[in-house]
């Protein structure tokens, strides 16, 4: 269970977040649940989005590739929710997939696009301290430059959604087909931490 309670379309007195929730619900994850939450503070929601927008939006990186490194940034900081939901745009285009990048990533089985990708977002959500030298110069192989700095950026990104939703227990949205009641890793001490209190 959320530790806050989270708006839905049309329950926020600002237009704008109320269409941003529409969007989540009937787009992005159709999950309401992570922009409800940050909608609860108006700004930061109207700030967020636009940011998400506009590397998932703008073509630069294909959607899916920026996908798959979300969802592996989930893997690795173990986010419960972030490893459940799906952008909606790249669910059929990443499905397939799924095996070769969750775990240890399998050059095998992906373009070398891809794989290069979701082995960054490991190394990022891990210790980027420990990025091996020589890793930036394969990814110089298949990106620029300037679309290096852009997986580091929506990387970074993902990573700080993954540390959010995990602080405040994310769980799916009573209207979405996710699960309810998501689970965390710690729950257990949790409880019995809150049971001695």
């Amino acid at each position: 269970m959320s530790r806050f309670k989270a708006l839905k379309p049309g329950e926020s007195p600002d237009p704008k977040v109320n269409e941003i929730l529409a969007g989540a619900r009937n787009g992005w994850w159709q999950d309401t649940s992570m922009f409800g939450t940050i909608g609860r503070q108006p700004i930061l929601l109207k700030t967020i989005v636009p940011v998400f927008e506009s590397f998932f939006g703008a073509g630069r990186i294909p959607a899916h590739v920026l996908e798959m490194m979300r969802l592996k940034t989930g893997e690795i900081n173990d986010c419960t929710y972030c490893k459940e939901v799906r952008t909606e745009a790249t669910r059929e285009a990443i499905k397939d997939k799924e095996a070769a990048f969750f775990g240890e990533v399998d050059f095998d089985k992906l373009p070398l696009n891809e794989a290069l990708a979701v082995q960054l977002a490991e190394y990022i959500a891990g210790d980027p301290n420990y990025i091996p030298d020589g890793f930036f110069e394969r990814l110089a192989t298949v990106y620029s430059e300037e679309e290096v700095i852009e997986l580091v950026f929506a990387c970074s990104i993902f990573n700080w959604g993954n540390k959010f939703n995990i602080t405040m227990q994310i769980d799916g949205s009573d209207e979405s087909s996710y699960t309810k009641g998501m689970v965390y890793p710690g729950a257990e001490i949790r409880a019995a931490d809150a049971a001695r209190a």
